[in-house]
């Protein structure tokens, strides 16, 4: 081989050696978390079960005569979307029960009717029977009236979510609207 197309080719590889080298010296710390971050997901197992982690639930008739000052779980007997079968939609136990441990975010919507003015009503989440959160809504006029309540709740695996409904009307003549877009509770999984 000619000797000067032999210095050629080196030189161009000293080069290219010397540019590579200048790169690697100055990666950022960014680029190290984004390889570091690459690399985690490509060794990680992804469970693709999770897109099972959800569930929406509604109450398909008027549910009537809730009792004054008494918690009462909404029987929510009709489901929208159910993938993992976790939602036990019988109209008696109207609950979800959580396939894992983990945070599940968590919304429901009572829609009130026969309601009294000037009264207080109630959209509660319970977990294993006992209230973790709820929201409360003021009766302004003898009409419609929606509570909704929203929250982000950690729940074991085997523990049930249901939607609880609560007023202090004094009588017991307030009921729960039926529909789809009226008496609702939806629960999707956020994270382990």
């Amino acid at each position: 081989m000619n000797p000067d197309i032999l210095n050629a080719i080196l030189g161009c590889l000293g080069s290219l050696l010397f540019c590579l080298g200048w790169v690697w010296l100055n990666k950022t710390e960014d680029d190290e978390v984004l390889a570091s971050h690459i690399n985690d997901l490509q060794t990680k197992k992804v469970d693709t079960d999770w897109k099972d982690y959800k569930a929406r639930a509604y109450l398909s008739a008027q549910q009537s005569n809730i009792v004054d000052a008494t918690a009462t779980k909404v029987l929510l007997n009709a489901e929208t979307y159910d993938p993992g079968g976790n939602f036990d939609a019988d109209g008696v136990d109207s609950e979800f029960i959580a396939p894992i441990s983990a945070y599940y975010l968590i919304h429901g919507q009572i829609t009130w009717i026969n309601v009294v003015v000037a009264k207080r009503y109630r959209a509660c989440i319970n977990i294993e029977g006992v209230q973790k959160a709820r929201a409360i809504s003021q009766s302004s006029m003898a009409n419609h009236i929606s509570a909704v309540v929203t929250d982000v709740l950690y729940v074991a695996a085997g523990e049930s979510i249901d939607l609880r409904a609560y007023h202090q009307a004094g009588v017991d003549t307030p009921d729960i609207e039926g529909g789809q877009d009226s008496t609702y509770l939806t629960i999707h999984i956020l994270s382990i």
